[in-house]
């Protein structure tokens, strides 16, 4: 895989985990991992992370926040995962 390729994040077969293009057969994403993410038609450079109530407002959520995976940019900003985001390895 090239730094080039589009990929698409699916959910792994690997429970709470996030994968590219197959759930079975496509990567497995892991923390520190250097990726970019494809929002509002512009490349974000930056890498995952796993962790407890990173992103979360807790004025929005009552509930208990189960763990996941996010996304950080090398400016700081946070973004939550989710199925369909395209995305590079980098």
């Amino acid at each position: 895989m090239t730094e080039d390729t589009i990929s698409t994040l699916v959910a792994s077969s690997t429970k709470g985990r996030y994968a590219l293009d197959d759930p079975e057969t496509g990567h497995d994403l892991t923390s520190g991992e250097p990726l970019a993410i494809l929002l509002g038609g512009q490349w974000i450079e930056g890498h995952i992370e796993h962790g407890r109530q990173r992103y979360a407002s807790a004025q929005l959520v009552s509930q208990r926040i189960l763990p996941g995976y996010y996304f950080i940019a090398r400016d700081g900003a946070i973004c939550g995962l989710c199925v369909g985001m395209h995305v590079r390895l980098i």
